[in-house]
């Protein structure tokens, strides 16, 4: 049949909505997938606010990874009624040159950042509980600090990363071995239903949970964990608590660019290796815009029946001084305590089974502070201001310290 000159629909058709022609646009575009992440470029947050010209038939979106321009462009002129394409994007497509950074002082165009995958739309805030160094209780703390949020009367959920050594299922045991389940709905899209904690309501997440042991390289453990993060129907929660892998490696680099992490809590023992690697760890998500608002000195101490400390391993105040020197105003220490491995070879959370231990009471004071930061980098005085420089190619960084930095996009994307 003759087709309408303006817009492409056959002679004599009603016109079609706005809205629906934006849908049609965002299904072409979630055909492009980043095969690093292992999901497509809407569902990572990378491409949207599409606008439709029905008239002329023109359509402009958003697009945060000047790798994809071709792609995504070559998608969206598929559909039959589109006449041109504008790419809102950080980059002309193949453009290598190195970004120039700004001269001291010089103020950049904003620009927003890309936007939280829709599952994780109702989630207030997203704590990362980290390490550098494996074996430092950082899963204890990160189960506890879920738990205590909880009790307070936080909707809470627990995301354990660690897809080659999950503690989740261990940590928090069922009466029978649960399963994530995973379906479709109409549009082909996959969705996974965590596994919920009767007792306290909690959500949780974990590989483990899959029954499957992990055998697979560093792109395919990067994958994913971006599908269980933006595949999780995690609904509305006042904390995400991210239970990270040791160390800095692809997967807080995959995390970071899927999400938008609030905070930090760093765990480490009294040793001098673990000290110095906390400060790689807070490094790095220094410049990932995270503030780090809280240092844990795990098996710091004995509790003594006199209610004394005994520090058998000395260097009481390394916590401290990485907290000075890095501007973090909370350090707490967990003692060297039976009740912590009883609830954890139990199954429970020792915040729940021995609520009146040391341990208990300081994971307690961890709670009420990690409560108290993320209120106030709601409210805008931690919060890194991230602005992007269109003429320099970056993304300039701003910390609440006066620190300020550059980063290259494309650093963002590998």
């Amino acid at each position: 049949p003759p087709r309408c000159q303006r817009c492409a629909e056959p002679a004599g058709a009603e016109p079609r909505a706005t809205s629906d022609l934006e849908q049609e646009v965002l299904r072409q575009l979630r055909g492009v997938k980043d095969p690093g992440l292992g999901a497509d470029i809407v569902t990572c947050g990378f491409a949207g606010d599409v606008e439709v010209d029905p008239a002329r038939g023109r359509v402009t979106f958003r697009l945060e990874v000047s790798t994809f321009v071709e792609r995504a462009r070559a998608e969206v002129e598929k559909l039959p009624w589109v006449r041109s394409v504008e790419v809102r994007s950080p980059a002309s497509a193949g453009s290598t040159a190195p970004p120039q950074r700004p001269p001291p002082g010089a103020a950049p165009q904003q620009r927003p950042m890309p936007r939280m995958p829709p599952t994780l739309d109702k989630v207030k805030s997203i704590v990362a509980v980290s390490s550098c160094k494996g074996g430092v209780g950082k899963s204890t703390v990160a189960v506890n600090l879920a738990f205590e949020l909880r009790k307070s009367g936080a909707k809470v959920g627990i995301f354990d990363c660690d897809v080659y050594g999950p503690s989740l299922p261990v940590m928090v045991r069922f009466a029978e071995a649960p399963q994530m389940v995973m379906y479709e709905d109409d549009n082909k899209q996959k969705h996974i239903e965590p596994v919920i904690h009767e007792e306290s309501g909690i959500k949780l997440v974990s590989f483990g949970y899959a029954g499957k042991a992990a055998v697979m390289r560093g792109s395919m453990v990067t994958g994913l964990i971006a599908q269980l993060m933006t595949q999780t129907e995690w609904g509305e929660l006042d904390y995400l608590v991210l239970d990270l892998p040791p160390g800095t490696g692809d997967i807080h680099l995959t995390l970071a660019q899927v999400c938008r992490i609030t905070a930090a809590v760093i765990v480490t023992t009294p040793q001098k290796l673990s000290i110095i690697d906390v400060e790689r760890g807070i490094s790095m998500f220094s410049q990932l815009a995270v503030p780090s608002v809280a240092v844990v000195q795990n098996m710091s101490y004995f509790p003594l029946p006199d209610g004394q400390r005994q520090y058998p391993f000395g260097n009481t105040a390394a916590g401290k001084n990485i907290a000075e020197t890095f501007g973090i105003d909370h350090v707490f220490e967990l003692p060297l305590d039976p009740v912590v491995s009883e609830a954890g070879d139990a199954g429970a959370p020792f915040v729940a089974r021995h609520p009146s231990s040391p341990a208990a009471e300081e994971i307690s004071r961890l709670a009420e502070a990690v409560v108290q930061e993320v209120k106030e980098i709601h409210a805008g005085s931690r919060r890194p201001v991230v602005a992007y420089d269109e003429s320099g190619n970056f993304f300039r960084v701003e910390l609440p310290s006066g620190e300020a930095f550059g980063i290259d996009p494309e650093i963002l994307r590998q």
